[in-house]
């Protein structure tokens, strides 16, 4: 691709190509991080587009190097002071926006829009510290064909469809050689830790009441993704939190796991002191791997019971793992699942003492109840519980998502007046009544079920599936108990989506493909979306260094060697399918305009019987058309003129011409036709 010098733009003038390709691009950079940025450092960075267009247009003065300096000051003292809100990578997002905002106004020279163009480079890949889907890769690929056009726009004085072709054409080129960088390239872990984003993403939290867990089940979020077969629907209980202090309302973690869990995070840059999950569970077992979404929080969801082979988890108290760090990101576990093992062969006389605990009053009728079944079953707790658990089958309970309220006694409310309530509704009560029986009991949140993939072999788990059930002990161990299986069975077997569909499933998230599952249409698109979005987190977002030395083994039996010879032939294949497309692609001479008008006019002429003579000229052509009294000949000597004067005796206004002759050769066109038409 050949250069050519060209002149730095004059002070206060800028290309107007350019600033259009900069815009376009600063605006598709800017538009994503409305969450990250703050409300006021991005209606600026919005502004200043438009207000840069009026300067350019003599609408609006350019700010002076003084106003520049005071709104940078102003501007950092801001960021300044919501940096406790934003945090360290917000406040660093916030500040890269600022100074691209303030160099957006002060273009002078050529360098100027140089450097403001590779900080848009810059911010379109510290967007990935945010965004990692696949959809969102495309967007900014756009906006780094957009940043390629303006920088060519510098030195290539052609029109914008020219500047884009040329954009479009190294882009391309490009490509192969990024994936051959992206498959070879060592996958260093991160030199330094990255700070802990204050972004708040919605999800379980650590204390739980009904209200909570319908919240969620309004939401079509993506939570994680499990990739095996996994055992049936009825057993697909994905194990979370763990509930053991209740005030009568709420239940909360305990205090002493909190304690735990906050001694291991404050471990978290010493992960060598940590304490692993080294558990060996005996028994059977199952290998899966699970893909979590963004949380912000440390806990993941596991079948009962998980361990972490590759060692990357930690086991709680109460058997749940968890991550050293908050899940910011994307991630991926390797797990193993034993169904048959118990969870706790016995249980300390403080545990015990803890899952028995209840305020000191309130709830009388079903303090009542629980005594009423512990007269009738003194010694058999077994008994007891499947009696509890009758009471919910043989009365008339209704499984809904819009509950009555409740208040004050919410546990005898529930039981025995509106008897209308939700998973957290059901496993609450039924703990209560465990408790208040002598039967240590805790409540448990997390999913339950999922959509399983056959195609992939993978599940995948939304923010509606949040599930709550009980946890009894029984003598060797916890027993999952979840009474919402005697009121709505269906809720197990089908899923949320099925069970609750005429109450208006997700009806306040109507973009949501998920409400739509009964229309085959739509719900064929879903699942080409999700399984395509399944692939790009599998292969790309996840590609570490593990999974990088596990495919040049497949490969190559030398690692080195593989990745010598992988990177020898990747460059070659790259190299080409740069240089063909560089060669499909390349700039053909257009032909003359008005030479081509021209001779279609000729073309016309001779269909009609009066073909152009190779020897002719134009004036001759015309002259002799003009003796034989053709009906055309006035239109003919039009066009002659106009295609002379544009071609030959004046060629700057030869696009003037251009419209003048394309008028002519319709109108030529028609006279032929007649005249084709009264000879036939």
């Amino acid at each position: 691709m050949a250069t050519s010098p060209m002149t730095p733009p004059t002070p206060r003038s800028t290309n107007r190509s350019t600033l259009g390709w900069i815009s376009a691009s600063y605006g598709l950079a800017v538009l994503p991080l409305y969450s990250e940025l703050s409300p006021l450092i991005y209606g600026i960075a919005l502004l200043a587009i438009g207000w840069r267009y009026a300067i350019e247009q003599g609408r609006s003065r350019m700010p002076s190097q003084r106003q520049l300096n005071g709104a940078a000051v102003l501007g950092s003292l801001l960021i300044a002071v919501l940096s406790p809100q934003l945090g360290l990578v917000g406040s660093i997002f916030n500040l890269l926006v600022m100074g691209c905002t303030l160099k957006f106004l002060e273009f002078r020279q050529r360098r100027d829009l140089g450097l403001h163009i590779l900080a848009l480079f810059f911010l379109g890949g510290l967007s990935f510290v945010y965004h990692q889907h696949w959809l969102v890769t495309l967007y900014l690929l756009t906006s780094v064909l957009l940043n390629t056009a303006a920088l060519l726009s510098l030195y290539l004085p052609t029109g914008r469809r020219e500047q884009l072709r040329q954009a479009s054409l190294l882009v391309a080129q490009s490509i192969p050689l990024m994936l051959v960088l992206f498959v070879i390239l060592p996958r260093l872990g991160p030199l330094w830790q990255m700070p802990q984003t204050q972004r708040a993403i919605t999800g379980l939290g650590e204390e739980v009441n009904p209200e909570n867990i319908t919240e969620l089940t309004r939401s079509s979020e993506l939570v994680f993704r499990a990739s095996f077969s996994g055992p049936p629907p009825t057993e697909r209980y994905w194990r979370t939190l763990i509930h053991e202090s209740f005030d009568g309302h709420s239940w909360r973690m305990s205090p002493g796991l909190r304690d735990w869990q906050n001694q291991q995070q404050s471990r978290r840059h010493q992960p060598w002191r940590a304490t692993p999950s080294t558990q060996h569970w005996q028994g059977a077992s199952r290998d899966y791997r699970l893909y979590t979404e963004p949380s912000n929080q440390s806990w993941v969801y596991t079948l009962a019971l998980s361990s972490s082979p590759d060692q990357t988890l930690l086991e709680t108290p109460v058997q749940t793992l968890i991550s050293p760090t908050p899940l910011t990101q994307k991630q991926q576990f390797a797990l193993r699942y034993f169904p048959q093992q118990p969870s706790e062969p016995k249980l300390s006389p403080q545990r015990r003492q803890q899952n028995l605990a209840l305020p000191v009053d309130g709830n009388p009728q079903a303090r009542a109840m629980a005594a009423g079944l512990r007269r009738q079953f003194p010694d058999d707790d077994q008994a007891l519980l499947q009696a509890a658990l009758q009471y919910f089958r043989q009365q008339p309970f209704f499984y809904t998502l819009n509950p009555p309220p409740l208040s004050g006694d919410s546990i005898d409310q529930f039981l025995f007046s509106t008897r209308a309530g939700f998973c957290a509704h059901y496993a609450s009560s039924l703990a209560f009544i465990l408790r208040a029986a002598g039967i240590p009991a805790r409540l448990v949140t997390g999913y339950l079920g999922g959509e399983y993939h056959p195609e992939d072999d993978y599940i995948s788990v939304h923010q509606f599936d949040a599930h709550a059930w009980v946890e009894v002990w029984q003598p060797g161990g916890w027993q999952r108990v979840d009474p919402t299986l005697m009121v709505a069975p269906d809720r197990i077997e089908q899923g949320l989506d099925a069970l609750m569909r005429d109450q208006g499933f997700l009806a306040e998230d109507p973009l949501s493909l998920n409400r739509y599952r009964h229309i085959a249409l739509l719900n064929n698109l879903r699942l080409a979306l999700a399984s395509l979005d399944y692939h790009w987190t599998v292969w790309i977002l996840n590609y570490d260094a593990q999974a990088q030395e596990g495919l040049f083994k497949h490969w190559f039996s030398s690692g080195i060697g593989g990745r010598l010879l992988i990177l020898l032939g990747g460059t070659l294949l790259a190299l080409a399918i740069a240089i063909m497309l560089g060669w499909l692609y390349r700039r053909k001479t257009p032909p003359d305009p008005l030479l081509h008008l021209y001779q279609q006019a000729c073309q016309y002429l001779a269909r009609s019987g009066s073909p152009r003579l190779p020897t002719e000229t134009p004036n001759a052509y015309r002259d002799r058309l003009l003796q034989q009294d053709h009906p055309a000949a006035g239109t003919l000597e039009r066009i002659t003129t106009a295609y002379l004067h544009g071609r030959y005796a004046h060629p700057e206004d030869q696009a003037k011409e251009i419209p003048t002759l394309r008028r002519l050769l319709r109108q030529l066109r028609r006279q032929s036709r007649r005249h084709n038409r009264r000879n036939s």
